[in-house]
């Protein structure tokens, strides 16, 4: 799309849906600060926050064009890694594992950053809707890559542009994404969430439960800074 610049044009999809002890010799388990939930609905009641902003970039050496926050829910029997400047792009990735030594993946989610050149709210919402099909085209390959749905929603008090998708990584395994685009009000920069679960770990059965992982319910705590 014409005016629109990706950070993502070099993702390794392959890579960014590896066990995070693949990625532990480059970067970082990195703690958030606990604090009650926002998850009460789910029967979580402590949540880690991460915020990635000017700090976090300095420290951990990786462009924030875009401060933002999060919380991570922190239920039972779940460990949470969270790995700056992961494989694939972007400022952050955060696993949710068994807690075991196997860290098993229940689901992760990885957040990368693009930029664009207009003001117009929706084309705002046509560029996110662009990036995130971009995206979606490269998990798996075209023949079992599917696009389950695709809408404009709104996110907190911010409208976004939502794929839920499902495709097969190179071990086998039959995976479900739910990628949102969120821009920030008066600026040109705005992130992605790639939200994806893993069937195997048994949190997902239907293409909706993707909504249900702690990945997912994780980038619907996103606010910018």
């Amino acid at each position: 799309m014409t005016g629109t610049a990706l950070s993502i044009a070099k993702l390794a999809f392959a890579l960014m849906i590896s066990a995070p002890a693949a990625a532990a010799g480059q970067q970082v388990e990195m703690e958030g600060s606990v604090t009650l939930t926002p998850f009460e609905a789910e029967g979580v009641t402590l949540s880690t926050i991460y915020t990635v902003d000017a700090a976090f970039a300095a420290k951990h050496g990786v462009e924030v064009p875009v401060p933002f926050s999060l919380a991570a829910p922190r239920r039972e029997a779940q460990q949470i890694v969270a790995q700056a400047k992961p494989v694939g792009g972007g400022p952050i990735k955060i696993y949710f594992t068994t807690d075991d030594e196997t860290r098993r993946i229940y689901s992760s989610l990885q957040i990368v950053t693009y930029t664009m050149k207009t003001d117009d709210p929706q084309k705002r919402l046509e560029v996110g809707d662009y990036v995130a099909i971009e995206l979606l085209k490269q998990l798996g390959t075209s023949e079992d890559t599917r696009l389950n749905v695709r809408r404009q929603i709104t996110l907190g008090d911010l409208p976004a542009s939502e794929i839920v998708g499902n495709f097969i990584n190179k071990e086998g395994d039959q995976l479900l994404v739910r990628l949102v685009a969120l821009s920030k009000p008066d600026s040109q920069n705005g992130i992605v969430g790639i939200a994806i679960g893993h069937p195997r770990q048994g949190r997902i059965k239907k293409v909706e439960d993707i909504y249900q992982t702690s990945a997912s319910l994780a980038f619907d705590t996103v606010s910018f800074k």
